[in-house]
């Protein structure tokens, strides 16, 4: 039954792999015997993250500096990645304003991140791993995709991310449409919905890290405290692996019981 989580064999391609929850993904991908690529837009981050790996595994990842926005980006991608047999969309973006003011730019701009790019990348490698009749994509959403915000967790702060709540409810969106028109052959597409994580850049943005944030956070979560790495990357590989191959359509969410008030 574990080998059925190994992902020995398997090249993995984890987008925002620079920093935060998408660097403890691909840790756990290696970890489990992944080829990896790494991609991005800053190279000295992905750098990076391919060094702390090398205490995990032996493998040397392939980097590929690129903004996923972009059409030249993406086919940067496409032909600098090689076969990819895991597809994880990770990289996400939010800005902050008033609803009723914030500009429609700001909002294209969370869009083409967390949505817009995600769905290209499965246009680019969804038909390669249907014509290979194997694949798995993993969509990153967030808790707040299924969920309103409670202001009441951000004391001290005029939090407002209209564009972020929008754009991860959209992500599974994608999920959703994509999973039955994927599942005959042989290639699965899940979502993958984080709570509150330590280590990631959006949380330490709001100010988690401050004491009376994080009394305020594990007053809303159950096991009363943020996901650590192995929370993330665990549920990851599962998805990642054989052992998930009859799942597919799913909102699989990692939040410490948080949703379940």
């Amino acid at each position: 039954m574990l080998k059925s989580l190994s992902l020995v064999g398997s090249r993995a391609l984890v987008t925002g792999s620079g920093s935060g929850i998408g660097r403890q993904i691909a840790q756990g991908f290696v970890e489990a015997g992944a080829d990896l690529i790494l991609v991005g837009r800053r190279e000295e981050a992905l750098q990076q993250t391919a060094e702390i790996l090398k205490k995990y595994s032996d493998i040397t990842p392939t980097i590929i500096a690129a903004d996923i926005t972009t059409t030249s980006g993406l086919e940067k991608i496409a032909n600098e990645a090689g076969q990819v047999d895991v597809l994880c969309n990770n990289a996400g973006a939010s800005d902050y304003g008033p609803w009723q003011s914030i500009s429609i730019e700001k909002w294209r701009n969370t869009f083409a991140v967390n949505v817009e790019a995600p769905f290209r990348l499965c246009q680019i490698f969804a038909p390669r791993m249907m014509e290979r009749k194997y694949g798995r994509i993993i969509n990153i959403g967030s808790v707040y995709g299924v969920m309103g915000g409670n202001p009441s967790l951000y004391p001290g702060m005029d939090w407002d991310i209209a564009p972020y709540f929008a754009s991860k409810h959209a992500v599974h969106g994608i999920t959703h449409y994509l999973a039955p028109r994927l599942a005959m052959f042989g290639t699965t597409i899940n979502t993958l919905s984080p709570g509150g994580f330590a280590g990631s850049e959006m949380n330490e943005k709001a100010g988690a890290g401050s004491s009376e944030m994080l009394e305020a956070f594990y007053d809303a979560v159950p096991m009363r405290r943020l996901g650590g790495s192995d929370d993330i990357s665990a549920a990851a590989v599962f998805l990642a692996s054989l052992g998930s191959k009859y799942m597919t359509g799913q909102n699989v969410i990692v939040d410490g019981g948080w949703s379940s008030w």
